[in-house]
């Protein structure tokens, strides 16, 4: 079993290194992180820690505020939203990813892990 220090670190570390990755156009390195966060999301959901991602959704970083407040969607609805929302005012790739997000929300077309 993983800690929740475990998760906290990989997850900051990863979510860092998953938007450098997309900054540069390096794909593979994108997706082995993606599956990685979501790999962390799965063992905090089964653990029934998942609201240890909302202590993110304040960092500097965007995309680990993005990551923050993906996963924090099923737990902390408004939070989430909140977070996303102001995301969406960037002109970065991490501001389109979080209105794309939010817009599958709010349809129920979002099926977190």
């Amino acid at each position: 079993m993983i800690t929740i220090d475990k998760i906290k670190e990989g997850f900051l570390s990863e979510a860092i290194e998953h938007g450098k990755a997309i900054a540069i156009g390096d794909n593979k390195k994108a997706n082995k992180l993606h599956k990685k966060l979501h790999n962390l999301y799965s063992k905090a959901k089964k653990q029934n820690v998942v609201n240890v991602f909302e202590e993110f959704l304040n960092e500097d970083d965007e995309n680990v505020r993005f990551w923050a407040a993906t996963f924090s969607l099923s737990s902390s609805p408004e939070l989430a939203e909140k977070s996303l929302a102001k995301l969406t005012e960037l002109s970065s790739i991490t501001g389109l990813s979080a209105k794309t997000t939010l817009h599958l929300w709010k349809e129920g077309k979002l099926n977190l892990l």
